[in-house]
């Protein structure tokens, strides 16, 4: 299992930079820069996002809608995983000198593989990266949306 959750997080990562190379860097540049506003961003939206999702739930016509918003919200999740921890890797190959996004990438997911293996460190490991990945995505998504052309 955990071999199988590196190499398809690995794979997400590689689809990620290729795909959105400016958003990753972005997500990476966030999570440096201002690490407690992408914390508390990432926190109020893991905490909200459920509770909106049970609130659409109860009416019939909002049911669908948040099947779909749960789905959504759990790829969501997987995302901000693997950009917590390329983010993380990013920021400690910036602390050497080095400037690869490859590299972050691969260093964000073993260094957090590693760290899985320790009983309570690698669970509070995880949910920072998780923190991290929301709070980024989302401040990256509101960016994008206040500087659309129109």
């Amino acid at each position: 299992g955990t071999a199988f959750g590196f190499v398809t997080s690995l794979v997400l990562g590689a689809i990620l930079l290729l795909a959105f190379p400016r958003f990753s860097e972005g997500v990476a540049a966030r999570v440096s820069g201002s690490t407690v506003v992408t914390v508390a961003v990432g926190l109020v939206t893991l905490i909200v996002v459920p509770i909106l999702l049970v609130i659409l739930a109860v009416t019939i016509i909002g049911l669908p809608f948040s099947i779909a918003g749960l789905a959504a919200f759990l790829i969501a999740l997987w995302l901000a995983n693997v950009y917590g921890k390329y983010a993380v890797g990013s920021w400690l190959l910036s602390l050497a000198g080095v400037e690869s996004r490859w590299l972050a990438l691969l260093v964000g997911l073993v260094g957090f593989l590693l760290l899985g293996l320790l009983p309570i460190v690698g669970g509070l490991a995880e949910f920072v990266a998780l923190v991290l990945g929301l709070g980024a995505i989302v401040l990256g998504l509101r960016e994008r949306y206040e500087n659309r052309p129109g």
